[in-house]
């Protein structure tokens, strides 16, 4: 069958599709993955054939614009302090605030990062290649609009918690629940729009797939019914070189520190304070690797005897000689983390599922977290002092782990792939 994939465009969101396309690919199947022209060296390098489709996103410089006194709003993030989607917890909120979060989000995040000229070109060649299957990215909604234009399946492959699918159900709810003339769906206005241009109608499998494919374990999954089909987490950094230093041993317990690539190029900058976290780790007993570029570093009061910093490289090869991890939240860190059964110290930048992840994880026994607005020194030092003393956070990840090695492959998952493609198609 032929199998089209489609990312948003950042690095990271394709790393995660990358395990699951090769699996398809070499059980014998065609394989395209088609995004904006940002990542087509991202998908080239992984050795997967790239269909760039519509122009450049530069994601970073629409969340970080340079002027403009009408999009500060945008710039210092304060929309998100209002409309976070990782603030509406497990309980249902007013039907007003998530009636205000798909206002918001549906213009200012989806329709600014896929644009009608992405989703035009995305169905164009998608009605010429014909695609089987569409794999699609639960941040970018083009995937499932070309599925239906060329008749294949479709499904999302996550990146992070379903946020998304756990809103809808909130929100569907109580929408089916107002008069017809009531029902103001912004996302379903905008996606049905798009449908429209195609003589197709508007459904809610456009927004959450016919069914979703989910590396993340069943027990730290958010609480959607929704049908998920579990794989098994592959971590994929790109290309990767082994450097020589991590050839060898360490001489003493060894911690990452990193605050992520997507953030400092997605969203501008470091929630939490560089001089902090140094501070933290600067009399512990451990060897500190931290991943912080030279504009971080320069922000930076000093770098202590016992950090070794590196502007990269790549946590699959970093965590599993490391007895903790201090990080961001975020997605591809957190995941690599839970691969390899690593304790987790959490200080949650704002963005999308960062914050509930770093709950679930602390409710599991497996994280410590700190609100960047809260931390301290000693306060990160303690936390970092009781994940390497305790021996409970270390048994709770490994716990994690073999939960995450029970779940099928990637390989495992192409001929359940390939029997669900038939069924919908």
């Amino acid at each position: 069958m032929r199998v089209l994939f489609q990312p948003f465009a950042a690095s990271t969101h394709v790393n995660t599709q990358v395990p699951l396309a090769w699996a398809l690919r070499s059980a014998g199947h065609e394989v395209c993955v088609a995004a904006q022209p940002d990542v087509v060296d991202d998908i080239t390098r992984a050795g997967l054939t790239a269909v760039p489709v519509g122009e450049t996103l530069d994601v970073g410089a629409k969340m970080n614009p340079d002027d403009g006194d009408e999009i500060e709003e945008i710039r210092d993030q304060s929309w998100l302090g209002v409309l976070d989607p990782g603030r509406i917890g497990l309980d249902p909120p007013p039907h007003d605030h998530l009636q205000a979060l798909f206002a918001a989000w549906t213009p200012m995040v989806y329709q600014n990062t896929i644009p009608d000229a992405m989703i035009d070109e995305l169905v164009d060649f998608a009605r010429r290649w014909r695609p089987d299957l569409v794999v699609w990215d639960t941040m970018t909604f083009a995937g499932p609009v070309a599925a239906r234009a060329c008749g294949a399946a479709h499904a999302r492959l996550m990146f992070g918690l379903d946020l998304v699918g756990l809103m809808r159900e909130h929100y569907r709810g109580r929408l089916d629940r107002l008069p017809p003339e009531l029902r103001d769906d912004p996302l379903e206005e905008w996606l049905g729009r798009a449908l429209d241009r195609y003589g197709l109608e508007f459904t809610e499998d456009m927004v959450v797939g016919q069914w979703t494919i989910d590396p993340v374990p069943s027990s730290l999954r958010l609480p959607v019914r929704h049908p998920y089909l579990p794989v098994r987490y592959v971590p994929h950094n790109g290309r990767t070189t082994v450097p020589g230093w991590l050839r060898e041993a360490p001489g003493r317990r060894r911690v990452c520190l990193t605050l992520g690539v997507s953030f400092r190029e997605v969203a501008g900058g470091d929630r939490a304070s560089v001089n902090e976290l140094l501070e933290a780790v600067a009399d512990l007993d451990v060897e500190v690797v931290a991943t912080l570029n030279a504009e971080q570093l320069d922000a930076a009061r000093g770098l202590p005897d016992n950090v070794r910093a590196v502007d990269f490289v790549p946590l699959d090869l970093l965590l599993p000689s490391c007895s903790a991890i201090i990080h961001h939240s975020g997605s591809g860190t957190f995941m690599t983390a839970l691969a390899h059964g690593v304790p987790q110290v959490i200080v949650p930048t704002r963005m999308w599922c960062n914050g509930p992840r770093a709950d679930l994880a602390r409710d599991s026994g497996i994280a410590l977290c700190c609100e960047p607005e809260e931390l301290t020194a000693d306060r990160l030092r303690t936390m970092v002092t009781r994940v390497l003393e305790e021996p409970s956070f270390a048994r709770n990840a490994a716990r994690v782990r073999a939960e995450m090695l029970g779940t099928p492959s990637p390989r495992e998952l192409v001929p359940v792939l390939e029997r669900l493609t038939a069924e919908y198609r």
